[in-house]
């Protein structure tokens, strides 16, 4: 499969050490399972080979396929450095690109837990209490000094 990467607007934010770029991908026209649209990851090789960027620096979301096909526009930024990256850059795009773990535990199953502690009553409603694990603001703070430290090493 074969597809061209153009940016069709490139903006310079020194102010977040980033660049954004508008990119227009154009790919095989009919997308089907045998050609499919270009991954992620091969749209974030391509740019990084343009833009000689580090790909780990990188963020890509928002690609949406043109009806018809042939075409796929999205947003890229592209950080100067993890550091940059991990301070900016949302939390749920960090999960995204496995930088940050995935929730512990899941949206669901918080509430699920909910929805029993409504259910039960008195002394068995504190034991139910007790089972809640909830993610913290500390965790993905330190979930971020881990990641920097497994890249220094």
């Amino acid at each position: 499969m074969t597809f061209t990467v153009l940016a069709k607007n490139k903006h310079v934010n020194p102010l977040l050490s980033r660049r954004e770029l508008l990119l227009e991908v154009l790919h095989a026209v009919p997308c089907s399972p045998a050609d499919p649209c270009p991954s992620h990851e091969k749209i974030k090789e391509a740019v990084s080979k343009k833009f000689k960027a580090d790909p780990s620096f990188m963020s890509c979301f928002g690609f949406k396929t043109y009806f018809g096909g042939g075409r796929s526009t999205g947003f890229c930024l592209i950080y100067d450095s993890v550091k940059d990256m991990l301070k900016y850059e949302p939390n749920y795009r960090l999960r995204r690109v496995n930088i940050l773990p995935k929730r512990q535990p899941s949206r669901k199953a918080e509430k699920e837990l909910k929805r029993k502690i409504k259910k039960t009553r008195a002394g068995e409603r504190r034991k139910v209490k007790n089972q809640r694990k909830k993610e913290l603001p500390r965790h993905v703070k330190q979930a971020k000094k881990d990641y920097l430290k497994k890249l220094a090493m």
